[in-house]
């Protein structure tokens, strides 16, 4: 989990960014976490307590209130998540990490994955988006090899998974609209050596960068379960102590790893 988290606070700063390479500073002033990160520790202490990921979500949100949300779907928390809130943005795919690296299974992550999904994200292709995040990083972090979660991802969610990095780079410059980030956050796992390259390609795509690379270094982090020491240290000195706290009592109990080397 905490390459998710990463990813959002290193991609933070890079929103909407034409970068012309992969060599760029990797945080700057600016970089902090947003509401990917919040929502995804509400979905892990739902995974470790057992509460409705409706109630987590809505006790981050109200939390940590300022970090870039929708406004609709602040004012849903807000009102307690007492209306239906059905939204068409990727929040769901970006906040399911904890389920990908608890799951038992990839029949648990599929399941788990849907059931946050639709409290907010009640459409098929969202649902999907998620499903496919969690079951990637599931089958990462057991074993899988690349090419087989490039196969399993591409034929049970239909994601053309062959499209590189530099063509996604390309669609995002010329105005075409992602209909998902999952496929580019997959290129950039796939095409990386490492969880520090996964991340860099995964920025350079452009776009909604911190949430791409949210879900490319949980993929990185379930692959390669190494994190470089100074990406921890200046990362996550940017979160709060409670969310610190949660975030190493997840990857302790799921007994995470992370080879942290300097």
């Amino acid at each position: 989990m905490k390459g998710a988290i990463i990813g959002d606070i290193i991609g933070s700063a890079f929103i909407d960014s034409d970068l012309s390479s992969v060599d760029f500073q990797l945080f700057k002033p600016a970089s902090e976490f947003t509401d990917d990160t919040v929502l995804t520790l509400a979905t892990a202490e739902s995974v470790l307590t057992g509460k409705p990921y409706k109630q987590t979500l809505i006790d981050w949100t109200l939390k940590y209130p300022d970090q870039g949300y929708r406004n609709h779907f602040l004012v849903w928390a807000q009102k307690g998540g007492e209306s239906d809130y059905v939204s068409e943005g990727d929040g769901a795919a970006r906040r399911i990490s904890p389920i990908g690296f608890a799951a038992t299974s990839i029949e648990e992550a599929m399941r788990e994955a849907k059931a946050s999904t639709i409290i907010t994200h009640n459409v098929p292709h969202r649902i999907e988006a998620a499903q496919a995040s969690a079951v990637a990083i599931h089958m990462a972090r057991n074993g899988a090899t690349r090419k087989e979660i490039k196969a399993f991802v591409s034929v049970h969610f239909g994601y053309d998974l062959d499209i590189k990095v530099a063509d996604w780079k390309n669609k995002i410059a010329l105005g075409e609209a992602l209909m998902t980030p999952v496929p580019p956050a997959i290129a950039a796992f796939l095409e990386a050596s490492d969880f520090e390259e996964a991340i860099r390609l995964a920025i350079f795509i452009g776009g909604p960068s911190n949430t791409i690379a949210s879900i490319a270094g949980a993929l990185a982090q379930a692959y390669f379960k190494h994190i470089p020491k100074a990406f921890i240290k200046r990362a996550l000195g940017r979160l709060t102590p409670d969310m610190e706290a949660l975030m190493n009592e997840f990857e302790t109990k799921y007994d995470i790893p992370v080879e942290a080397n300097a």
